[in-house]
């Protein structure tokens, strides 16, 4: 059941709040390699999510027309590239046209949704996705040192005091919902690492997964 706390159509703005307050959020940056072979990047490219533009940064010098989308307008504000295509929008609506992109980046975009609104994005992916576009997107897992803040709202989904949702996903469950989307899986990969915070050495782990709109 779905907590109270929640309001299931508004909550994704939680992210306009933390931006306003925080400004630039994410630290590192994004490797194409071991990508880039599954990805046309000539053409359309959409990114959605596009926070503080770490993938943005990796993949514009290398596409043809780079969309960067994000629901938080004050992310827009943090890009430190000047001339970017950003748009503010919901994921689970976009404003764009069918078999538009031949390339979406969605990372840690699902990672912020609640059981159902992963559908709809992964619908309306498979929805602007050229036919034989690729889709790269990626997810915390429950190995990563994030798991467990907040109050849980459902399995392995939790709510944080600044109203942000985490969600960790199990690689069969992903899976699932991108073939109930009516995407092929081509590449899934676990990503395990080691970070260093403030003396303390903590685990990272995330889910990357390539699908295609056959």
């Amino acid at each position: 059941m779905i907590d109270n706390s929640i309001d299931p159509v508004r909550y994704p703005l939680a992210w306009n709040t933390s931006y306003a307050r925080k400004g630039t959020q994410w630290r590192g940056g994004f490797d194409l390699t071991g990508y880039s072979e599954f990805l046309d990047l000539s053409g359309n490219v959409l990114e959605l999510g596009s926070g503080d533009g770490n993938t943005a940064a990796a993949i514009l010098p290398k596409c043809g027309n780079l969309v960067c989308a994000d629901i938080a307008i004050t992310s827009f504000k943090t890009l430190a590239m000047k001339g970017l295509n950003c748009l503010a929008a919901d994921a689970r609506m976009l404003p764009f046209k069918d078999d538009s992109y031949s390339a979406v980046f969605s990372r840690h975009v699902l990672t912020h949704a609640i059981p159902g609104d992963d559908a709809l994005m992964l619908a309306e992916i498979n929805r602007v996705l050229a036919p034989g576009g690729t889709v790269l997107i990626e997810v915390f897992s429950p190995g990563d040192m994030r798991f467990g803040k907040g109050t849980e709202i459902f399995p392995r989904t939790f709510l944080r005091d600044d109203g942000l949702v985490w969600r960790f996903y199990l690689g069969q469950d992903l899976d699932s919902l991108v073939r109930k989307a009516g995407l092929s899986v081509r590449h899934f990969q676990l990503m395990e690492r080691k970070v260093r915070h403030e003396g303390q050495i903590y685990p990272r782990e995330s889910i990357v997964m390539m699908a295609t709109k056959n």
